[in-house]
């Protein structure tokens, strides 16, 4: 499951993720990035994850939809955790094409926000 946060740019969406992710999850994103977002505005994401048990069936199958659906959208995301498996996700995901994906320690939070932003 998880959360959206207050974000500092108008272009980034907050989210800590935690414990499974499940359909809903995904779902509760697309709904809000039709909100937040025409069809064809990029967006960045910031997405704190200190700990994930991984992600339910319907979760996985909601999530790979919303990212087909969603994929020329995103632009940058940032994952900052102290996990190891977690980071090496992060690095395999910035050579999809199109994303810059990256990963920061807790102690980087400033870091990720200036990547995020600088165009």
């Amino acid at each position: 499951m998880f959360t959206f946060l207050s974000s500092r740019d108008a272009s980034t969406i907050v989210i800590d993720v935690r414990e499974k992710l499940t359909g809903h999850d995904a779902r509760m994103l697309d709904d809000y990035i039709q909100g937040y977002f025409d069809d064809d505005q990029n967006f960045k994401v910031l997405a704190f994850v200190p700990e994930l048990d991984g992600t339910t069936l319907e979760g996985f199958w909601e999530g790979t939809k919303v990212n087909l659906k969603r994929w020329r959208q995103f632009s940058k995301f940032a994952v900052v955790t102290e996990r190891a498996l977690i980071e090496l996700g992060t690095q395999a995901a910035d050579y999809l094409p199109g994303l810059q994906a990256k990963d920061y320690k807790p102690n980087q939070l400033e870091e990720a926000w200036n990547w995020l932003i600088e165009d």
